[in-house]
């Protein structure tokens, strides 16, 4: 029985943990992987030094979801690596080989006034035919709401004051959440929209924007239903001077 996309990351993402170098680079492109995230060196040995350098104490990692939209495996992970606890990562294949990885972390949090983790909630992609529809309807919100700060005809866009929110240090609901937006929008922009990727009712959103005047991406899983969100996981990640990156590839 062949390994599929998603089977062959989780396997990677473990091995990664474990500090197993042979299990994190089985199923990669021995010439041709390009590495995006910041703190790693570029290609298959990039991985294996990082690996070499972390810690033997406290290294867990559990894969909560894993999508895949066409050669693009998509997931959410927690565990504790390097001081971070909840983990992005997204993987582009060749020939059944991942050839491009983008990576972004965020530290531990405990759970927020409602109660939600960062991590926690449904798992598994539901209603997969409409997965297109709900990339189309993510997009037309992202860039009207929150890159053109369009925000006349927010209602649209929820089922009246509901969403589950799993950011730390929010509460439920779209009352709460336009009250942080508007307490933020002084100190940030949301400029262009690089990746968006789906699978049923999940779509995952990578932006690039600014946070007090400094370069950021803002990192966004949104579970929809009807072309309503209902459910959102994420968080911004600062993006590191050039001359402080790893590799020369760009975090996006």
């Amino acid at each position: 029985m062949s390994t599929t996309d998603i089977e062959k990351v989780v396997s990677a993402l473990r091995g990664f943990a474990s500090r197993n170098a042979e299990l994190t680079t089985r199923h990669v492109h021995p010439s041709k992987f390009i590495q995006h995230n910041p703190f790693m060196a570029d290609g298959v040995e990039g991985l294996k030094d990082e690996i070499r350098q972390l810690r033997r104490e406290n290294h867990h990692l559990e894969v909560v979801r894993a999508f895949q939209d066409g050669p693009y495996v998509f997931t959410h992970a927690e565990g504790l690596i390097g001081g971070q606890g909840v983990f992005f990562d997204i993987f582009r294949f060749e020939d059944g080989l991942m050839v491009e990885h983008w990576g972004f972390s965020a530290p531990p949090a405990p759970p927020n006034a409602s109660g939600h983790t960062q991590s926690d909630g449904p798992k598994e992609a539901k209603h997969i035919g409409d997965t297109e529809k709900n990339k189309a309807f993510m997009r037309n919100y992202y860039e009207t709401f929150h890159i053109s700060g369009d925000r006349d005809n927010f209602e649209q866009y929820f089922f009246d004051n509901y969403c589950v929110r799993h950011e730390p240090g929010v509460t439920d609901g779209v009352a709460a959440f336009m009250r942080d937006v508007d307490a933020a929008i002084q100190h940030r922009t949301i400029d262009e929209l690089p990746v968006l990727l789906g699978q049923g009712d999940f779509v995952f959103i990578v932006a690039k924007g600014t946070h007090e005047s400094k370069l950021c991406v803002y990192v966004d899983l949104y579970r929809v239903a009807h072309e309503k969100i209902v459910e959102h996981w994420g968080f911004p990640e600062m993006i590191p001077p050039r001359e402080e990156s790893k590799n020369e590839n760009g975090m996006l």
